[in-house]
């Protein structure tokens, strides 16, 4: 699987993580799934209750929510909550323990959800990212989940493929 992740989605990602820097932040992300691929065409940030620390955040939840039934009844049901993303300033884009414990939450109610992280090589101006996928496996002894790194390529959308 690829994840196509839109230029415009990048750089808000990346506009967030420097504005708070050397704090945490993040928010979700908005697409479509397409075949065997996922197009990421926005993200939104994390709410204006979040808290932010050096390294975690927390979002506000109730005004992503919103946001997510907003954006999905706007377009009718063409953009849709994909998973989280966030930053780790001064960091690696690796996974952690923690953000593999969230995508197994936020697996229990989005399948394959997508977990994306930016990190900055401390000049706040070199951005990378890194993605994973989520799985659930429901065998008939015991439940199995697992974290797939994905493959991720920037594009540049159309112009009418934005959204408010």
């Amino acid at each position: 699987m690829t994840v196509w992740l839109a230029n415009t989605a990048f750089r808000a990602m990346c506009e967030e993580g420097a504005a708070l820097h050397p704090l945490e932040s993040g928010g979700i992300v908005l697409g479509w799934r397409a075949s065997n691929d996922t197009v990421v065409i926005d993200v939104r940030g994390p709410g204006p209750q979040a808290l932010h620390g050096r390294y975690r955040f927390l979002p506000d939840h109730r005004w992503q929510v919103a946001e997510i039934h907003r954006l999905f009844e706007e377009t009718c049901g063409d953009i849709d909550y994909l998973g989280d993303w966030h930053s780790h300033p001064d960091g690696s884009s690796a996974i952690s323990s923690e953000d593999r414990a969230t995508l197994r939450r936020i697996s229990r109610r989005v399948h394959e959800p997508l977990m994306l992280i930016i990190a900055d090589d401390g000049s706040q101006e070199s951005w990378i990212t890194g993605c994973w996928k989520g799985r659930r496996h429901r065998g008939l002894i015991y439940r199995r989940f697992e974290v797939v790194i994905e493959s991720i390529k920037l594009f540049e959308p159309p112009p009418n493929w934005t959204i408010e």
